[in-house]
């Protein structure tokens, strides 16, 4: 944990301490010493960042599905005493809209230490988490995430054409959201277009979907023995039924799964927004 910072980490985390890292991807993909920050593991599996707005320091969850930017609770937003200058819908994954919240400017934001500020703050009205930071916080073209080691790598530049043990997979791009990780894979067998989605606890497929697959439902969702990613193959014990596709009409395709941290826990994967690719392991 860093030093000083105002707002403990949830129970679960607080008080761990981050592994070594690993240093076959931090070497493969030529991230400097600079480049590698601590992240930890919280509440709902998400992984947490070390976001500082004015002088208060809060650890955060880093949701690659946020497309606002910087959200902060009801309390923490009363706390840095910000001044409300207008109010936007919050929408669900349906795209309805459930919250009228407030909206503010911060003068003064940083991530990992790293200025980013001055940017908009957006009031986050979930019941325990303290707030989300987007990817649109991340300064560089790319970015590592891995659960396992509780270490994110960020950099700018091009990477490499082949990383050993790595491949490549390529992005559907968002014009609506051009920070959403997007990729093709597949569900049982069937073609489906995923989001990349840090900010889900756990995986969600669409209820249609489901249907037409005839996945086996228990009390806590509908179970996936197949989900693909590239070579990749993952067990979903418990997915739950949401429907994604308000997320961005003018796909040429809707999102039909949403990749939560359960999944994504357990590989180590980069995410390259300059080269519109997904890196992923070559074997888990």
């Amino acid at each position: 944990m860093l030093a000083g910072f105002a707002l403990t980490l949830p129970a679960v985390i607080a008080g761990c301490m981050p592994p070594a890292p690993q240093r076959d991807w931090i070497a493969a993909f030529g991230y400097g010493d600079a480049a590698v920050h601590s992240v930890e593991i919280g509440e709902f599996g998400y992984p947490y960042v070390p976001v500082r707005i004015g002088e208060t320091r809060v650890w955060l969850p880093f949701d690659t599905g946020n497309m606002v930017g910087l959200s902060v609770s009801a309390t923490l937003f009363d706390r840095l005493g910000l001044q409300a200058e207008g109010h936007y819908g919050r929408l669900n994954s349906e795209g309805e809209t459930i919250a009228t919240l407030r909206v503010a400017d911060a003068e003064d934001v940083s991530i990992f230490g790293r200025e980013v500020g001055p940017m908009r703050v957006y009031e986050l009205d979930h019941p325990s988490l303290p707030g989300l930071a987007g990817p649109t916080l991340i300064e560089g073209g790319h970015f590592t995430m891995d659960y396992g080691s509780r270490r994110m790598g960020v950099a700018s530049g091009n990477l490499p054409d082949s990383v050993p043990g790595f491949r490549q997979v390529p992005l559907v791009r968002s014009r609506r959201h051009p920070m959403l990780i997007l990729v093709r894979g597949m569900i049982e067998g069937r073609e489906a277009l995923l989001e990349i989605d840090t900010g889900k606890s756990r995986t969600v497929i669409n209820p249609v979907l489901s249907s037409d697959l005839g996945l086996r439902r228990g009390s806590q969702g509908v179970a996936i023995d197949h989900l693909r990613i590239g070579d990749l193959v993952f067990e979903v014990p418990s997915a739950k039924e949401v429907d994604q596709s308000a997320i961005d009409t003018s796909l040429p395709e809707p999102i039909l799964a949403g990749v939560g941290s359960d999944v994504l826990s357990r590989f180590v994967w980069t995410v390259d927004y300059e080269a519109g690719v997904l890196w992923i392991p070559v074997t888990l």
